[in-house]
C-alpha cells in the first residue's frame, strides 16, 4: 500500500523530533524549551504574547514555560519604562550559549535533510510545503 501524504507527513514529523530530542539530551532541554530560547534569541526583547503565537501554546502555558527558563537561567524579562504590564524578554548568557547549540542543531537537521536533495527539488518542495500551508492555515 503506497503512503499517503498525512502518513508521510507524520512520519517525517516523528523522525525530526527524534533526531532533534536525542540532540537536545546533551543541552538538558526540551523542545518547546529549544524552540522557545531560539526564538528569543532570534527577537531579543519580543514579549510573552508574541511567543505564545509562535509556539502555537496558551499564554498561561508559556508563562509557566518561561519561569523555568528565568529559574535555570537562560532568560531575563524586563520591563520597559514606557509600559509597565509588559515584560521584554531577553536571553542571559546561558541562553545564549544555549540558543546557538539549538541552532546548530537545527542546521545538522537541515542539512541532513537536504544532502541528498537537489537544489531544484527543494525549491519544489518549498513551494509545496508553502501551498499545504497556505491551505491549511484556512481550515
Amino acid at each position: 500500500m503506497e503512503d499517503s501524504f498525512l502518513e508521510k507527513f507524520y512520519y517525517i514529523n516523528m523522525r525530526q523530533q527524534e533526531f532533534i530530542k536525542g540532540r537536545l539530551k546533551t543541552i538538558k532541554l526540551g523542545i518547546t524549551q529549544a524552540r522557545t530560547i531560539h526564538f528569543i534569541g532570534l527577537n531579543p526583547g519580543t514579549i510573552q504574547k508574541d511567543l505564545a503565537n509562535y509556539l502555537g501554546m496558551q499564554h498561561a502555558s508559556v508563562t509557566n514555560l518561561l519561569k523555568n527558563l528565568e529559574q535555570n537561567g537562560y532568560i531575563t524579562r524586563k520591563i520597559p519604562e514606557d509600559n509597565e504590564r509588559q515584560k521584554n524578554l531577553y536571553l542571559t548568557k546561558k541562553g545564549v550559549e544555549d540558543a546557538q547549540k539549538v541552532q546548530e542543531i537545527f542546521y545538522d537537521l537541515e542539512g541532513k535533510i537536504g544532502e541528498n536533495i537537489s537544489l531544484t527539488e527543494k525549491n519544489q518542495l518549498m513551494e509545496t510545503l508553502k501551498k499545504v500551508d497556505t491551505t491549511l492555515g484556512t481550515v
